[in-house]
């Protein structure tokens, strides 16, 4: 979900996310600043943003349903734009990345992003379920790429044919 001015809307995100039984959602673009942890009425919201100082056009935040927040092994923030949690499940460990990739056509920008995810990628334990979610910025179109789950993303899909994402 990409969300522009959440702001005193949390409480509204809250209900909703909860009405439609999300248990896990990521939020982009979102203006909070700093990093950190917070509770909303059925969720825990880890966030990561821009320096106090700096006006807020990035940022990822991971909403995690009460209900499974026990499962929680660990939480990262690599940076602004990048939110590790890990969480155990009943037979191995899911990995989730909460990604905000940099506006197409900022190609150096998107080179040190992608740079950077692979890095992370790289240290997320091998036996790990892995899920990659967020708004990657990558181009629309509709070239597919075998046993990968990607409909409409043409880069996202060539990312991750040259990655260990599946």
């Amino acid at each position: 979900m990409n969300i522009r001015g959440l702001g005193e809307r949390e409480e509204e995100l809250d209900k909703i996310l909860n009405e439609n039984n999300m248990k896990i959602s990521v939020i982009t673009k979102r203006k909070k600043k700093l990093q950190g942890t917070k509770e909303t009425g059925h969720y825990m919201v880890i966030y990561s943003g821009m320096d106090r100082h700096i006006s807020g056009q990035s940022g990822v935040m991971i909403w995690i349903h009460k209900s499974i927040v026990d499962k929680i092994d660990h939480y990262k923030f690599w940076n602004i734009r990048v939110i590790e949690t890990r969480l155990k499940t009943q037979k191995a460990h899911l990995t989730i990345l909460a990604v905000y990739g940099v506006t197409e056509g900022r190609e150096e920008l998107n080179e040190v992003f992608y740079d950077t995810l692979q890095k992370i990628l790289d240290k997320v334990n091998k036996n790990d379920y892995i899920m990659l979610i967020g708004d990657r910025n990558g181009r629309v179109g509709n070239n597919g790429v075998a046993n990968i789950v990607i409909t409409n993303g043409e880069d996202p899909a060539i990312y991750c044919s040259l990655t260990t994402i599946r």
